[in-house]
């Protein structure tokens, strides 16, 4: 089983970032899709939060969409793109990048679900307080038991 905060949580280090700078590329390109060795090429990187950009897309299946098929080398595409209307140029499906206030909800909705996985994940915080009080009173209560048993002798 994959560890969810490592694949797909955008509370990965780095991730956050990693995911804003994927969409960008992706959308203003003039190429609809890259492969990994193209997005290496143009983020000057490799993700730190994911074995290669195509796995930090296979990761976030809200946005990116990853081709894989035997024989052809993997390539990744933002999904508001890929579905874009497009034409055909010497036998290539040609896109406009996306208009800027599309690739700013792009990047707002990646907040959003970082945000709200962030929030979430700190639930558990509130909980050790009353689980500490819980036990303190535990001990107080058996304490007190202890004492007032062995008063009656």
């Amino acid at each position: 089983m994959t560890d969810t905060r490592e694949s797909s949580s955008y509370l990965a280090d780095a991730r956050l970032g990693e995911v804003i700078a994927l969409i960008q590329v992706l959308a203003y390109d003039r190429n609809t899709s890259r492969s990994e060795e193209g997005l290496r090429v143009e983020l000057k990187a490799k993700p730190e939060s994911s074995a290669s950009w195509i796995e930090l897309g296979k990761s976030h299946p809200e946005l990116f969409r990853v081709r894989e098929e035997l024989g052809k080398t993997s390539r990744v595409s933002l999904v508001s793109r890929y579905v874009s209307p497009h034409i055909t140029e010497n036998g290539k499906k040609i896109r406009a990048p996306l208009d800027v206030s599309i690739v700013n909800k792009l990047i707002e909705v990646a907040i959003e679900i970082h945000d709200r996985q962030k929030i979430r994940s700190e639930r558990w915080l509130a909980v050790v307080p009353i689980v500490v009080a819980i036990i303190i009173a535990g001990a107080t209560v058996a304490a007190a038991i202890f004492r007032s048993g062995t008063n009656v002798v």
